[in-house]
């Protein structure tokens, strides 16, 4: 008799079968899995054995693509840099380690000290191989011990060879120093705003930081405490603090285009403005402090004032710009060369001026508008220099020639009435 399968049989054969399919598929796709997993272990070996040899670069190379042709779209920065096979670090980055790496034997540590106040710290800049070494004056307020600390670790003393007031700097002497890497301060160039510099400097006694930024501005005038002008200043905003100072201000090109000088806030850190003096000002002043021990600058023996609407209005000028010689030195080097001081005597705030002198519009070849021209139209000559005047007097142009210049001195430099 044939058997027949109850539903129950049917129903139980079906879900064997089922469940054996489901395990084949299982089966199928953990072997796919482990196939694929073998696939991807093969080829993670194979490239990491063409990156190895060849870097990511070749990668690319393997499928077509030539890597000099990626770029940045937003920057046109190409993918890889200066040849490499990684794009671990950026252009700036590499630019960055490369300055740093060729400068930080050039940049020292400098320890002043006195019997009268706390030990102050700055940075300084080799400028030659036997240990000259430029600063800020302020570094060394009135130090009697200056210590010198290299990157190598080494510490030397130093001694005050001369200094500048004006430009707020010093030059010392590492002593028994011999061979040693020193920049060059003879690059001279104009830099576009907006260029990226760096600094390197020892800010609140942290030896050889780096700190970056741009080039906010150029030919700035800054003025000193003491009424001292710095004609031709770099402004940037690289975060400079106490400590920086006397630290150089380095191009993308690793030239030295300024050692840093001055931080204006109201705190005296880096949310301010920062400046820096230019290479080719500071070469000059170090090469005449080498030389002779200080430094000589031009000046005339004159008492001024410089123009505002007011003296424009009340004297009915056909310019608005320009500086009024109030009063000359009697018998001094400009009244000999034939300058007039005024004769009317008139309040000026504070302070009396005499009006109906001479007012200067020209020296040498430079138009004078301001005490910023006025500056920086003697800031390079000496004393005994002379220079031919350009003065506006009684209705016309007169040209004063040959006036011999004085010394420059923090007592003359106050006779100028802002």
């Amino acid at each position: 008799m044939k058997h027949r399968f109850s539903l129950s049989e049917i129903l139980m054969v079906i879900a064997a079968a089922a469940l054996s399919i489901a395990l084949l598929l299982i089966l199928w796709a953990w072997t796919r899995e482990v196939e694929r997993d073998r696939e991807f272990d093969s080829l993670r070996r194979a490239m990491e054995e063409v990156v190895e040899k060849g870097g990511e670069r070749s990668l690319f190379m393997m499928a077509g693509i030539n890597p000099d042709d990626i770029s940045y779209k937003d920057y046109g920065l190409d993918l890889y840099e200066e040849g490499r096979g990684s794009w671990t670090l950026s252009e700036s980055e590499a630019r960055n380690i490369a300055h740093y790496e060729n400068n930080k034997n050039k940049v020292v540590q400098i320890l002043a000290s006195s019997e009268l106040s706390e030990s102050g710290q700055g940075s300084g800049i080799v400028i030659t191989s036997d240990g000259y070494i430029v600063t800020n004056l302020h570094v060394l307020e009135s130090a009697s011990e200056v210590n010198v600390n290299f990157y190598d670790g080494t510490t030397r003393r130093a001694s005050l060879v001369g200094s500048d007031k004006l430009t707020d700097l010093a030059v010392i002497k590492a002593e028994g120093a011999q061979n040693l890497e020193y920049m060059d301060l003879g690059f001279s160039s104009s830099i576009p705003v907006g260029s990226s510099v760096i600094a390197i400097g020892n800010p609140y006694g942290y030896a050889w930081s780096l700190t970056s930024g741009l080039v906010s501005g150029t030919d700035r005038m800054v003025y000193a405490q003491n009424g001292n002008a710095i004609p031709n200043m770099i402004q940037t905003d690289a975060l400079i603090n106490p400590g920086n100072s006397g630290g150089p201000l380095i191009d993308t090109n690793g030239n030295m285009i300024g050692i840093v000088s001055s931080i204006y806030s109201t705190s005296g850190s880096a949310e301010g403005i920062s400046f820096a003096l230019p290479a080719a000002t500071a070469r000059d002043v170090a090469d005449e402090i080498i030389k002779n021990g200080s430094i000589s600058r031009g000046w005339m023996d004159i008492l001024s004032v410089q123009l505002n609407p007011q003296i424009v209005s009340y004297l009915s000028l056909p310019f608005d710009e320009g500086i009024l010689i109030s009063q000359v030195v009697p018998a001094g080097r400009s009244d000999r060369a034939g300058l007039r001081g005024g004769n009317e005597r008139a309040q000026y705030g504070q302070s009396v001026i005499y009006l109906g002198g001479d007012i200067i519009v020209g020296i040498g070849d430079r138009e004078i508008g301001d005490y910023t021209d006025f500056f920086s139209a003697l800031f390079s000559t000496k004393r005994g220099d002379k220079v031919d005047v350009t003065v506006y007097r009684g209705g016309e142009y007169i040209r004063i020639r040959d006036v011999e210049l004085v010394e420059q001195t923090e007592e003359n430099v106050r006779w100028i009435l802002r």
